[in-house]
């Protein structure tokens, strides 16, 4: 079984090259977004933790954490954006290592482990390749405005916060372009995959 790191930016189309992997390679996905998510449902470690740091203000009428406005505090603010992420990383990724043995044992034979955060995940330390998905940040900037609907300011604040191109490309082992067409997609996945 191999595990594949997938990182990238956002807007840089992780979720593109992870869904290609899936459907056409077979691959278990593990997206560490998701998993944070469901750790923040009410009741859950994270949930419990962010709520005692940040406060109420940032729940719902239901008494959920409201993503919006936990993102609100934190986006603007790296040392807010660190203390959120001490209180989700550590338990994302003991429940994605217990899941690569989990299908290690159902003998999958490639996993994806999807993240925006490359060095915090430890994916060098468990991850057989990582792959860092690469877009011109103008085309970045485009998705996020079509998809999300964002706009510059918001764009700016996020992208800040984020790694800069050296920094992902210093935590990978090979990067995919993605700003191309689907099929040269698939073609630079299949070279990656004949390397193991």
């Amino acid at each position: 079984m191999k595990v594949i790191g997938i990182t990238g930016g956002i807007g840089s189309g992780k979720s593109l090259i992870a869904e290609i992997m899936q459907n056409n390679f077979n691959a278990y996905l593990i997206n560490t977004d998701r998993i944070a998510h469901m750790l923040m449902e009410k009741g859950k470690i994270s949930y419990k933790l962010i709520v005692e740091y940040f406060g109420k203000g940032i729940l719902n009428s239901s008494g959920d954490i409201d993503r919006a406005a936990l993102g609100a505090v934190v986006y603007g603010d790296a040392e807010k954006l660190l203390k959120l992420n001490s209180f989700t990383h550590p338990y994302v990724m003991d429940y994605v290592r217990n899941l690569i043995e989990e299908k290690r044992r159902e003998k999958v034979e490639f996993i994806c482990v999807e993240t925006a955060l490359p060095v915090q995940a430890g994916l060098k330390d468990f991850c057989d390749a990582v792959w860092y998905v690469f877009a011109p940040d103008t085309v970045r900037r485009e998705r996020l405005k079509q998809a999300r609907n964002y706009n510059e300011q918001k764009i700016d604040k996020i992208l800040k916060n984020q790694f800069s191109d050296s920094e992902y490309r210093k935590a990978s082992t090979h990067i995919i372009i993605n700003d191309c067409t689907r099929e040269k997609i698939i073609e630079q996945i299949e070279a990656l995959l004949e390397k193991f």
